[in-house]
């Protein structure tokens, strides 16, 4: 399968940055050799409807993580639509690709996009994505794998035309702290199964958010979790994702050898004290013939009820 570096994203991208709220939106802003184009171009537009509309709507509406990726795939549809909740935002932001030059600014990135895409280019992104459809005993109409310079950690679904598409988007390179690129493939690897498994694991998990109320001592205990996991449904979405990046670089070792697996389960465990437990059931998963849904409904409250380690 092939990757790609989207102009939507990358348009969405540049507007998060241009907003400067950081705090909210968690950009990769270490990557010196992009944020810095971003910058020289776009300097004379920061103050932009668009730029600001966004601000307002990050601070005020919870305007990150994957909603704004979801907008801007779907912003010729939000255009369209003088009824839609963002409209305004639609229309300013179409105003600010044509006024900055949006599009050329993307095409005078075409090297470094390459360069990006050149260094990714050996990984076995097919066995990758071949190995999360298996294990979930199901796919998308349609799979894309979307590297983003400057952001990355989400994995979500959107219905267009009529089929069913799941996004990952990963961020790539990672830079270290003297600011050069670190080609990990093991935390890529690992970054990409964590996300492409929330297209399959958060739809289950959401459509019965009733099971968790019933178990408010499972979630007091988490004292740690980061706080933008903040319903009980985003806990355990992380749960189940991240015992199953666990059990992704278990079950193929043989591709990543020098993966430290142990470092993985006790960093986990910092803030989801029962990682072993929901990866412990995950092989109880691959060992049976049923679905996610399935398996979740009959495990949940039995992995929610216990209280020790």
């Amino acid at each position: 399968m092939k990757t790609e570096i989207n102009k939507e994203i990358e348009l969405v991208q540049v507007l998060l940055y241009l907003s400067e709220q950081q705090d909210k939106t968690i950009q990769c802003i270490n990557n010196k050799t992009y944020s810095t184009a971003i910058s020289e171009w776009f300097a004379p537009y920061k103050n932009h409807s668009a730029v600001q509309i966004t601000r307002d709507m990050i601070c005020n509406e919870n305007f990150i993580h994957i909603r704004p990726l979801q907008a801007i795939l779907s912003l010729e549809e939000i255009i369209a639509n003088p009824e839609h909740p963002l409209h305004v935002w639609g229309t300013a932001v179409a105003d600010f690709r044509k006024a900055s030059e949006f599009d050329d600014f993307f095409e005078s990135q075409t090297d470094y996009y390459q360069w990006i895409q050149n260094h990714i280019a050996s990984c076995d992104f097919d066995t990758w994505v071949g190995f999360i459809d298996n294990y979930f005993r199901q796919k998308p109409d349609e799979f894309r794998l979307i590297i983003c310079p400057l952001a990355g950690n989400y994995g979500f679904s959107m219905e267009e035309n009529g089929k069913n598409v799941a996004y990952t988007v990963r961020f790539m390179p990672k830079y270290n702290e003297n600011g050069n690129p670190d080609w990990n493939f093991d935390f890529f690897a690992k970054g990409i199964a964590h996300e492409y498994a929330h297209c399959f694991v958060n739809p289950v998990v959401e459509a019965h958010v009733d099971l968790l109320k019933k178990h408010p001592d499972f979630f007091a205990k988490h004292k740690d979790v980061p706080n933008f996991y903040n319903t009980d449904y985003a806990v355990i979405n992380e749960y189940f994702v991240r015992a199953f990046q666990i059990r992704f670089m278990e079950c193929n070792h043989a591709l990543f050898p020098a993966f430290d697996i142990e470092k993985e389960y006790e960093y986990q465990r910092k803030a989801f004290l029962f990682i072993n437990r929901f990866v412990e059931a995950l092989q109880k998963f691959e060992a049976s013939d049923v679905n996610f849904s399935e398996f979740y409904l009959a495990q949940i409250e039995v992995l929610l009820a216990e209280t020790t380690k």
